[in-house]
């Protein structure tokens, strides 16, 4: 081994493996060869190295050469006949051997497909033998069907280059050196291995000026050898004008359809490398792009610019946006800026929001203050570091108001874009009622401009609608929420894409909360047919799906599986915005678990964990249901009362609906029937439409069988079109034992076999006349002055007492508001 040989431990190690193929790729001068020697000098396999050539590379020709290589090695006594060696006699030697042999080839990248195929199925069958290949670029070894005959792993480019730890013991330099020196050369074998033999410089300053000549000359002796045409090194610098091209942008660059072969050999000898997988990209090493940058300059700048625009519009169109926007900053052309941020608004939110700060972070605000797109962008990303959030803030501030001014020059989509974000920052920090008038601005832009004007942005408009449509969720306008998320569905259907995600999500969980199960289900299907990241389905835009098929679940019966779909919940209880509807439904299944005492403290406990939001208005009305319920399932009703008096909207059916569950309850059916039959209010929605029918059918019940058939039919007839049991639950033992035998007959699907509310029967019933009574006690005040308030006589206010005693079992005031105050039935 040569004394300039720079041993890599790390590298030994991954190639001292048991799998039967081990596949090196990286470009000329990575390092293949010398790792590979590195590792053979220190293994205790027998290798055997073959060095293949343009003479060996076909598979007849290959199994030759091996033969030859093998006599040698394992029999080197006995007489052969190269001529005659084939695949067989080549696994009869593998498969003879008494000892570990690894077949070492080397510049393996023009072996056949058959050469390939056949080798390694002969080395698959050979217990003791491994292959150890070395390839500089794309060929056979990346054929399909290759894993399926022999376990292969394999060593990137980067695996090959050297890391911090490895320059810094070659370089004898210290971390901060070894790391400049990374950040210049790629760690690229062969440069460091120049550097070292230029041998020990006195400052970090200095060894990184070194490196980077280092990296210059040896590109530069690469291009001087000519080893590859000028046609390759002319497209090359035309494809440094972006760091990663796709096909087509690297065609339109260079306007060479066969510009593919040009990019193998660079590719071979070091200047940049293809990704895997089917949609393949060809990235130019840091390294060359500088030196090829400064020759496009040179060469060619009055083309600078098209190839510019070229770049942007491709890497638009393969979904990398941050490039585009790095491209238009480094134009200075921050007008192009904003139609690249229109193009790929939201993967800049998602996944570049650090990167958007490092390239825009230090733009002046008069620059800003004239593309308040690109302010906008800055503004939310700033916004989730609290060291920079007012900055964040006056950002946003400042997009806001261009696109709230008359003449700010800002177009229709531009105003669009940011109300969208404007009404997003509101909801998220708890002002959804001022969301939903910003949502409701911008939705009607949307609606007035014509789609010609918003085309080039198509893309974007399906998850600019699903956020429109979350605002207005949020906001009360349901109905409309809804049917924009339909037409962003329909949008991204349209376009073949996949961004109609979000609102399938949130469509399937809220027909679900709805009680529109049909719906639920269909597009709850949409996304269990389609393959989908579990990231996606797990995370913030996948939370309504989750919560679709937990009420599914809770609906069918099902709630092992409820509640396997509600765990996906807890890594985002603390921060995400759906965080009321998530406790709703841990609420709802916990309720027809049995789990009423469990589900009302984990309802607190999440509540505590949100501060001060879950004090807000609109957070104790989203919670005041799932509270009443709970408090009613464990007996409760006098908490109940007060959270729906607390915290109740005041003119909403829901809130009269929960009064008339309450009054059922405390046994005044006259009553129940009165408050559900006399209101001018509607159901929003089909659970409280069927929800209110199972109270009305129950307090008809009381009163006579008959009474309550119409009432009982309808309840039959809207739990069996929206497929919905758990209506009937919501019912106190006994009146859920009255209807449910009524409907028995009449309803095909299954029904629940129990209440989630306990009997109320052994509950006192008090007289309306005898509650105003209680009440008075509460005071403190003698009897004589009671009875003088309710204008009544001292002796009929003592019937009354006697009365209120005897229900209450008490004898005296103070036994009687004491078990008054266990029942519930002192106010709240």
């Amino acid at each position: 081994m040569s004394a300039t040989v720079i041993v890599r431990p790390r590298l030994n190690r991954m190639l001292e493996t048991d799998m039967p193929l081990t596949l090196l790729r990286g470009a000329s001068g990575s390092g293949k060869t010398t790792a590979l020697v590195g590792w053979a000098s220190t293994t205790a396999t027998r290798v055997i190295w073959l060095t293949v050539t343009p003479s060996s590379s076909t598979s007849d020709a290959l199994a030759r050469s091996l033969g030859r290589c093998l006599h040698g090695a394992l029999s080197p006594t006995s007489p052969h006949d190269t001529a005659a060696v084939d695949w067989h006699a080549i696994g009869e030697l593998l498969c003879d051997a008494d000892e570990p042999i690894a077949l070492v080839l080397d510049d393996a990248a023009t072996l056949d497909r058959d050469g390939v195929f056949d080798l390694c199925r002969v080395v698959a069958a050979a217990p003791l033998a491994r292959l150890i290949v070395a390839s500089n670029r794309p060929g056979a070894w990346d054929s399909d069907g290759l894993d399926l005959v022999i376990d292969t792993t394999r060593l990137s480019p980067a695996d090959l280059a050297f890391d911090t730890e490895e320059i810094g013991r070659a370089l004898d330099t210290d971390e901060d050196g070894a790391t400049a020196v990374l950040e210049a050369t790629g760690g690229f074998a062969a440069v460091i291995r120049a550097v070292a033999l230029r041998g020990k410089t006195s400052t970090e300053t200095a060894l990184a000026e070194v490196a980077a000549a280092t990296v210059d000359d040896y590109l530069r002796s690469r291009m001087a050898e000519g080893t590859f045409g000028a046609g390759v090194l002319e497209g090359l610098i035309r494809i440094s004008i972006t760091d990663t091209v796709d096909l087509p942008l690297a065609q339109a660059l260079t306007d060479d359809a066969g510009i593919v072969g040009a990019l193998d050999e660079a590719e071979a000898f070091g200047f940049g490398r293809w990704s895997s997988g089917p949609h393949r990209t060809f990235t130019i090493a840091p390294p060359a792009r500088t030196l090829l940058r400064r020759e496009l300059v040179r060469r060619l700048p009055a083309e600078v610019r098209r190839l510019r625009r070229l770049a942007i519009d491709g890497a638009l169109r393969r979904g990398a946006p941050f490039e585009g926007l790095r491209l238009a900053v480094e134009e200075d052309d921050l007008h192009l800026a904003g139609h690249v941020i229109m193009s790929g608004w939201s993967h800049l939110l998602d996944h570049d929001g650090r990167e958007v700060v490092r390239l825009l972070g230090d733009l002046p605000l008069a620059r800003l203050k004239q593309e308040p797109l690109v302010a906008m962008l800055l503004g939310i990303c700033l916004n989730a570091n609290r060291l920079r959030r007012l900055r964040g803030l006056q950002l946003l501030r400042m997009a806001v108001s261009a696109a709230n001014a008359r003449r700010s020059g800002l177009s229709p989509t531009e105003r669009l874009f940011i109300w969208t974000a404007e009404s997003a920052a509101l909801r998220v920090i708890g002002m959804p009622d001022r969301a939903g008038q910003v949502a409701s601005r911008a939705l009607a832009v949307f609606t007035e401009t014509p789609e010609t004007a918003w085309q080039q942005y198509a893309r974007e408009m399906p998850l600019l609608c699903t956020h429109l449509g979350i605002s207005l969720y949020y906001s009360g306008r349901r109905d409309q929420a809804v049917q924009l998320f339909e037409q962003a569905a329909s949008l991204a259907a349209a376009q073949g894409s996949r961004n109609g995600f979000h609102a399938i999500c949130l469509l399937s969980g809220i027909h679900a909360l709805n009680g529109d199960l049909p719906e639920a289900r269909h597009y709850a299907a949409l996304i269990r047919e389609e393959d989908w990241d579990p990231a996606l389905l797990d995370g913030y835009r996948g939370t309504f799906y989750r919560v679709a098929e937990a009420m599914l679940a809770v609906e069918d019966g099902d709630i092992a599986s409820a509640k396997q779909h509600a765990r996906v919940f807890l890594p985002h209880r603390a921060t995400i915005e759906h965080w009321t509807t998530m406790a709703t439904v841990e609420a709802w299944i916990a309720l027809h678990d049995g789990d009423a005492a469990g589900g009302l403290e984990r309802l607190e406990s999440f509540a505590r964990m949100r501060g001060r939001e879950a004090g807000s208005a609109h957070a104790r009305h989203a919670l005041s249901r799932p509270r009443i319920l709970l408090h009613l399932a464990l007996g409760d009703v006098k908490a109940a009362r007060g959270t729906k008096q607390r915290d109740s909207g005041a003119d909403r059916f829901g809130t009269l609906l929960e009064r008339a569950r309450v009054a059922l309850l405390d046994g005044r059916a006259p009553e129940a029937v009165r408050l559900l039959s006399q209101t001018r209010l509607e159901p929003s929605t089909s659970r409280e439409r069927a929800e209110a029918t199972a109270v009305q059918s129950a307090a008809l019940h009381r009163v006579s069988a008959a009474a309550a058939q119409r009432a009982t039919d309808a309840l039959a007839a809207q739990l069996s079109d929206r497929e919905l049991r758990t209506p009937l639950a919501l019912l106190s033992a006994e009146d859920f034992a009255a209807v449910r035998a009524d409907l028995a007959p009449v309803h095909g699907s299954p029904l629940p076999t129990r209440s989630a509310l306990p009997s109320f029967a052994a509950r006192p019933r008090l007289s309306s006349r005898e509650q105003v009574v209680l009440r008075a006690l509460t005071t403190g005040a003698p009897l004589p002055e009671i009875a003088a308030d309710l204008s009544v006589s001292p002796n009929t206010l003592k019937t009354q007492l006697r009365s209120i005693y005897r229900k209450l079992d008490a004898a005296n005031r103070t036994e009687a508001l004491e078990q008054a105050a266990r029942h519930g039935l002192l106010p709240s």
